[in-house]
């Protein structure tokens, strides 16, 4: 048990192409998965807000929550781009014994959850009870939403932070930006994802303004993709050959 509390801290070097082709497709394959997950999480906010308003008509606009949306003609959308950023925590780091696995492992099941446990419904809709809801209680459903919600994106941030400490680990590449830029590059974002929670928290508690959670969650969910795009985006991996860091003298 006590690897997987073991974070890591350094990246290993990126395998070479010609002596090493199976690692480094296997490696650059990595990489378009973190790439395709940030764009998920940058994309969600704009989708489920601007399609709803423009393809359903949403009223009100924009709705309370990136949650509410569940009530709305993109509850689609919203549930399979979750179950879909939840396949791929639960698998990222499946083969190994750190941090990284047990914090990936937990927000996707989080991401699960919050899909599967849809948020109360805004007041003064109409829409039916689901199923579950039916089942357990809308409050218990609910509650277990918000919790999951919670816990996402807890997780997330916490492995937004070990992306800045490993990148900041990282020997400088040639026409690469510095290591200390990419470190605090997910620090920053790690640090969006707090104050988006504390920011939640505070106003739900004043009841004020309607769309302050939307807020929070909309910052949260960009900080968590800018990190994992910026985090998958080694353009010379992707598309090319890897730049090795200069050795000192």
């Amino acid at each position: 048990m006590a690897g997987f509390l073991s974070p890591l801290r350094e990246v290993e070097p990126r395998p070479d192409p010609v002596t090493q082709p199976d690692e480094f497709f296997y490696v650059r394959s990595f990489l378009l998965m973190r790439v395709a997950i940030g764009v998920l999480g940058v994309v969600l906010p704009l989708l489920l807000v601007f399609v709803d308003k423009l393809a359903f008509h949403g009223d009100p606009f924009p709705r309370g929550s990136l949650s509410a949306y569940y009530y709305s003609g993109m509850r689609d959308v919203f549930v399979g781009i979750l179950s879909a950023t939840g396949v791929f925590l639960i698998t990222y780091k499946m083969s190994e014994r750190n941090l990284d696995n047990l914090a990936s492992l937990f927000a996707g099941i989080s991401a699960w959850l919050i899909a599967l446990f849809p948020t109360g419904r805004p007041h003064g809709s109409a829409a039916a009870l689901t199923p579950l809801q039916d089942l357990l209680g809308e409050t218990a459903v609910k509650s277990i939403h918000l919790v999951a919600s919670a816990v996402f994106i807890g997780l997330l941030a916490l492995l937004s932070y070990y992306f800045g400490v490993r990148e900041g680990a990282r020997l400088r590449r040639p026409h690469t930006r510095s290591p200390t830029f990419w470190r605090w590059f997910h620090w920053s974002c790690t640090l969006a994802m707090v104050v988006a929670i504390v920011w939640i928290v505070v106003t739900q508690s004043v009841g004020r303004p309607h769309y302050a959670q939307l807020v929070g969650e909309w910052v949260a969910v960009w900080a968590f993709g800018a990190s994992w795009l910026a985090k998958g985006a080694e353009l010379d991996m992707l598309f090319g050959r890897p730049r090795r860091p200069a050795v000192p003298a």
